[in-house]
């Protein structure tokens, strides 16, 4: 299977890793905790190392199993790191408060259906099934704009 794994397969995995980048940076201004940014950045990392890992394969290359799961410890972690400067930080109960009111709201429900759906794909699709990583991230492209166009708005 591995070898059906295509550059268009890589190139559309790395849009929800750039939508969510530039997300984390917007939150990152507004939430002024360096905690918060290392988990962003641990985020992105592991987003990065399953695109490289895609990459590797679409081009021939050998399977390195590492690059490819361990986006299930780094980005948990990652999320753990963010969640934890969120709450120390002054700016978050203000940016929740935005984040429940229109048009935000509306956005942040995507994107959390999207969360869903990818816990949803990850339960049903293996990590080298081509059909389900197009899936995948099809999704992950929506949810991911959609939570930047909900922070965005805040």
């Amino acid at each position: 299977m591995r070898d059906k794994f295509t550059v268009q397969l890589v190139a559309l995995d790395a849009v929800p890793v750039l939508l969510f980048s530039i997300t984390t940076a917007v939150l990152c201004g507004k939430i002024d905790q360096p905690i918060f940014t290392i988990g962003a950045i641990l985020c992105i990392c592991a987003g990065l190392g399953k695109v490289i890992w895609k990459l590797i394969l679409a081009l021939g290359g050998p399977d390195i199993p590492i690059l490819g799961v361990q986006l299930r410890y780094v980005m948990p972690a990652g999320f753990l790191l963010m969640i934890i400067g969120a709450i120390r930080s002054d700016t978050t109960g203000v940016l929740l408060q935005n984040a429940l009111k229109m048009p935000s709201i509306l956005f942040f429900i995507i994107g959390c259906l999207g969360m869903v759906l990818m816990v949803f794909c990850a339960k049903r699709f293996g990590r080298k099934d081509v059909r389900g990583n197009w899936i995948e991230e099809c999704i992950n492209c929506c949810l991911q704009a959609s939570i930047l166009m909900g922070v965005l708005l805040l």
